[in-house]
């Protein structure tokens, strides 16, 4: 009687290994330049999607254009999922400039025709941001969504992809009383993983379904690389808090001299400590 009890106890332990393990969330990065996916480093992480934010009138510049294809190619090469979204024109009109949704369809119809086998993307990225056309009009910005997810149904178009902060919560009021069909929901958590300010908590009290955190990562502005580190593993506690966290994109792979700082590696190329807490991460 007691061998059986055993034998049952090791029958049910035994059942709840591949559900536990299902749990992991899939964790890419995000980053425009190519080389980075040609990075030996990179790739022996075994990371599985990547990110890029794309200007949605991308196909009116050849040096985009050619960036992208470029692009498109390496994380194909590396056998990562692509995930593709807009973003506005960072000329100073494109803070105001909102792309009728006939030329954002057309600009979603070239992308989907020169790259078919990209099937994951969102209408834009951070809409609730200040530096963003969306900024004040979340109910506008759902029709993108709509439209995207129109043309494309069999596509993954992600809801959302905002940024946690003070705006968030209300400006999600708005957005989704007009969003139509959404399935998955992206956010950028930044703040919470950087600050502790509970951003996550609150966005997946907001909505209903899986949700990815498509930019994420340690700033080093906001902590040195010490903090940089330490918000690294603070993103994986908040994602191993909720089976709801399907995927974690961090943001970016190397430094590459400008504002923004939340890379793994410096601008010559020397690893940082965050790098080595993804890494332990990875292979806890």
């Amino acid at each position: 009687m007691r061998l059986a009890r055993v034998l049952t106890l090791l029958l049910a332990c035994a059942l709840l290994v591949p559900a536990a393990a299902s749990a992991r969330p899939l964790v890419g990065i995000g980053d425009h330049d190519a080389a980075t996916f040609q990075d030996p480093a990179m790739r022996k992480l075994g990371l599985e999607t990547a990110r890029l934010a794309l200007v949605w009138d991308w196909y009116k510049d050849p040096g985009i254009v050619a960036g992208t294809d470029a692009w498109v190619a390496a994380v194909k090469e590396a056998r990562m999922r692509p995930l593709i979204t807009f973003t506005r024109n960072w000329r100073r009109s494109g803070r105001r400039y909102i792309p009728s949704l006939k030329r954002y369809v057309h600009s979603f119809r070239l992308l989907r025709e020169r790259y078919p086998h990209v099937r994951e993307f969102s209408p834009w990225n951070e809409p609730n941001a200040k530096e963003q056309p969306f900024y004040a009009k979340p109910g506008r910005a759902a029709l993108y969504f709509n439209a995207m997810r129109k043309e494309c149904r069999r596509c993954t178009v992600l809801a959302g992809d905002v940024k946690d902060g003070t705006s968030m919560l209300p400006w999600l009021s708005v957005y989704k009383r007009y969003v139509r069909g959404a399935k998955v929901w992206a956010l950028h958590n930044y703040k919470d993983v950087t600050r502790g300010r509970g951003g996550t908590a609150e966005f997946l009290r907001a909505v209903r379904g899986p949700v990815w955190l498509t930019e994420t990562g340690g700033i080093r502005a906001r902590g040195g690389l010490k903090g940089q580190a330490k918000a690294v593993r603070r993103v994986f506690a908040l994602a191993r808090s909720s089976r709801r966290i399907k995927r974690v994109y961090f943001y970016q792979w190397r430094y590459d001299g400008g504002r923004w700082d939340s890379a793994f590696l410096s601008e010559g190329g020397k690893r940082r400590p965050a790098f080595y807490a993804l890494r332990a991460e990875l292979r806890r």
